[in-house]
């Protein structure tokens, strides 16, 4: 760890997580583990400290490179459907000590993260990209929201066929594992807007694998 090299922070809060039953929070948590310890797993090399839950309802880690972030956020963000939802900022910058412990590497990165999760708070926003390059923070957050807006506004069957759909399930494989007719699974692409969903996830994804 050098801290003289920047990184990458991605810092996730669960939204409303206090409203949860215990029995939910918990059932949620520790599916949450799970999945995190299979990114920090198949993420090993490009994890510079691993993903954690820190202070109950928030998630960290440090990155190398911002190429399998938002991976992450989405399978995250799924986790927590149909309960509630997340917030995430991601930042570049320097951290001010070396440790194993993402509590406490401090510097200006966690500051601004920090900061950019209070403001998402305030202004009921779903993201904030930091990179220090206005164009691609612009880009990525106005990406980020828009997905947001369309995921929010499918219904449930529409969200279930979405997320197979994502995974690169042909309409018929949908249909069969869904017990239903093709065409009820090409209807419900067309009216959510799934495509363009997609197009916009994959346009993020495209962007962060290149960014240097």
């Amino acid at each position: 760890m050098n801290l003289r090299t920047n990184y990458y922070l991605l810092l996730i809060d669960i939204i409303n997580s206090t409203q949860l039953s215990n029995k939910q929070f918990n059932r949620k948590m520790d599916l949450l583990e799970k999945i995190l310890n299979n990114f920090n797993h198949h993420l090993k090399k490009d994890l510079v400290i691993p993903l954690s839950i820190s202070y109950g309802d928030e998630i960290a880690g440090l990155f190398y490179t911002p190429e399998n972030i938002f991976n992450v956020v989405v399978e995250i963000r799924k986790n927590f459907y149909p309960l509630t939802n997340i917030r995430f900022a991601v930042v570049k910058g320097l951290i001010a000590r070396d440790s194993s412990d993402i509590r406490q590497v401090g510097g200006i990165i966690f500051k601004k993260a920090n900061k950019a999760i209070d403001v998402l708070k305030k202004n009921n926003r779903f993201c904030s990209w930091q990179f220090g390059n206005l164009i691609t923070d612009k880009t990525l957050d106005s990406l980020c929201e828009i997905s947001e807006v369309v995921l929010q506004n499918m219904s449930e069957y529409q969200r279930n066929v979405f997320e197979l759909y994502r995974t690169g399930l042909t309409q018929k494989q949908i249909a069969d594992k869904l017990g239903k007719y093709p065409q009820s699974i090409w209807d419900a692409i067309q009216s959510s807007k799934a495509h363009y969903l997609i197009d916009a996830e994959q346009t993020v994804n495209l962007i962060l694998k290149e960014y240097k």
